[in-house]
């Protein structure tokens, strides 16, 4: 508490109210905190950056100090950045030990005997491919997964599950990283040997519910529908984009919307969406809260166990769960905090997360719309306010305050829904564009439309498609394709569209480095309003931000 002098009177006011720079969210700070960990780990693991860097660091600890004008704000200041501090390390150090942990991986060359147990199974033009865990070589249990190589003639009576004994030629294969970049996904798998079969026999093994599941879902699919529909069907509902044929998922990549047939946040928001209209207007309603929470936890995890629990998974599992939570105990909820605490769920189970493609994707589509939409929402009413002034203005004997109390038209409902959709597709593809451009070389042209077309689609037939597959897992296979006649139709109509057009891109083969990015996401944090600066100082830094990620752009592309 501070004081101040108003009309030759001290008054008394609350220290803190606008001399903050930011506002500090703890969860979403630690989990910031963690990823820096995790990146100071790599830089130091695998580009010999010095440990010196981090001295670099001591101003920022000292700034908040400046700041603390009472012993209260001092001592919360001090707690933050030890908080913060332990989440650096420990992000360093659990990437590091994870990175250890694989590279310690005994070395085998040469013709073995591998037991283990069958996680994911695809086929090629050579044969087919599964990935083993719980593997034995020569009778020694090992650590992490094995990926055989089998003819075609071995693949007729293997499915996920099966427990498998090999013999081969089997070769530890730990290397991380090559000119192209670091391996994430293969660390993140924890993907260790690969092994050339001879010899193959299919044993008895324990059951795994969840592998079960993966694999009646496979056959059912397959059974009902034509091959292309079931693999759409299959990367719906489980992530495994393996059965699709490779120019249909290319010309989908083109169009901007191959986060549609992967597992992702899109899909547990909509199981999420569909339990909580469950929850609204059945017999549920009536049973106590606890109830309820724990039946939407058990069936988001349930769904997260059949997709083998992925980060994007977990992640929107996490946010999901926060806002019930937050919304059965009458707490506002945080999207910025819930998504910290998401980060930090995943990130704690396996950093090396934080490098792959699809979490970098999820979490920073899900910041853009949390800290974009809003902006762009109040800039588009503000836009359609002028405009309909200008259109109520030769209106005569109208009374404005009449017209803002009553209730809104259907044209206008339609608007506001229109606007706040496309606010957040358009949050989401502005967040995401660098990060597509840098990991796949191009962007799409047609991504916003195809996003608002599909978008809405997958959400609203996403519980249902689940309804039907789930009752064709039910009842025999021979029944497959009946029940999933409708789903079948849909996708017959959708995959033409993908076969019949070819998507363009534009700014292909752009090269960002990680200054343009970091110029980039800086102009946009500082276009929000998480800063709490002077509206011309906001924006001369948004416009130095931009104007050092268009040098570095051109620096690197000319």
């Amino acid at each position: 508490m501070s004081k101040r002098k108003k009309d030759g009177k001290e008054i008394a006011v609350q220290s803190g109210a606008t001399d903050k720079l930011f506002n500090f969210r703890p969860f979403f700070f630690t989990g910031a905190f963690l990823c820096l960990g995790v990146a100071f780990g790599y830089f130091y693991r695998f580009q010999n950056v010095s440990a010196w860097w981090l001295t670099a660091l001591l101003p920022c600890a000292i700034t908040p100090f400046l700041f603390c004008n009472n012993r209260v704000r001092l001592k919360k200041t001090a707690l933050a950045l030890l908080v913060l501090a332990a989440a650096f390390a420990l992000g360093t150090f659990s990437f590091s030990g994870q990175v250890r942990n694989y590279t310690n991986t005994p070395v085998y060359e040469g013709e073995h005997t591998v037991e283990g147990r069958v996680l994911e199974r695809r086929e090629n033009d050579y044969g087919i491919v599964v990935l083993l865990d719980r593997i034995r070589i020569d009778g020694k249990e090992e650590d992490g997964k094995l990926v055989a190589y089998l003819p075609a003639s071995f693949s007729e009576n293997i499915t996920l599950s099966d427990c498998l004994v090999l013999e081969g030629e089997v070769k530890t294969d730990t290397q991380l990283s090559n000119d192209y970049g670091f391996y994430a996904e293969k660390l993140n798998d924890d993907r260790r040997f690969k092994m050339s079969v001879e010899s193959c026999v299919i044993v008895e093994g324990d059951f795994d519910l969840f592998l079960f599941l993966r694999q009646r879902i496979h056959t059912v699919t397959y059974a009902g529908m034509d091959e292309t529909s079931a693999a759409l069907t299959v990367a719906t509902l489980t992530g495994d984009t393996y059965g699709i044929e490779e120019g249909l998922l290319e010309n989908v990549r083109r169009g901007g919307i191959a986060h549609v047939f992967a597992v992702s946040g899109l899909h547990v928001g909509a199981l999420y969406a569909f339990c909580l209209s469950l929850f609204s207007k059945t017999k549920l309603k009536n049973t106590p809260k606890g109830i309820r929470f724990a039946l939407l936890t058990a069936i988001l995890l349930f769904y997260g166990g059949i997709c083998g629990f992925s980060a994007s998974v977990i992640r929107a599992t996490v946010l999901c769960l926060t806002f019930y939570l937050s919304k059965l105990v009458g707490i506002a909820s945080d999207s910025t905090e819930s998504l910290g605490l998401a980060a930090i769920a995943v990130l704690l189970i396996s950093p090396v997360d934080l490098f792959t493609v699809g979490f970098q994707l999820s979490f920073v589509a899900c910041l853009g719309i949390v800290w974009l939409a809003r902006p762009l929402q109040t800039g588009a009413y503000a836009l359609a306010g002028k405009v309909k002034g200008w259109i109520v203005r030769g209106e005569k004997n109208t009374n404005a305050k009449n017209r803002a109390e009553r209730p809104p038209s259907v044209s206008e409902r339609i608007v506001r829904v229109c606007v706040s959709f496309l606010s957040v597709t358009v949050a989401a593809q502005i967040a995401t564009a660098p990060i597509l451009l840098s990991s796949f070389g191009y962007l799409s042209v047609w991504s916003l439309l195809l996003n608002c077309l599909f978008v809405p689609l997958i959400s609203a037939a996403f519980s249902l498609l689940l309804l039907f597959v789930a009752v064709a897992c039910l009842l025999p296979t021979a029944l497959s394709s009946v029940v999933l006649y409708l789903p079948f139709v849909v996708w017959s109509a959708l995959i033409l569209l993908f076969q019949t057009v070819e998507f363009s891109v534009v700014l292909e083969n752009l090269v960002l480095s990680g200054g343009s990015l970091l110029c980039y996401y800086m102009g946009l944090t500082f276009s929000t309003d998480k800063w709490n600066m002077k509206k011309s100082l906001k924006i001369v830094v948004v416009v130095m931000c931009f104007i050092g990620f268009g040098i570095t752009v051109y620096a690197l592309n000319r």
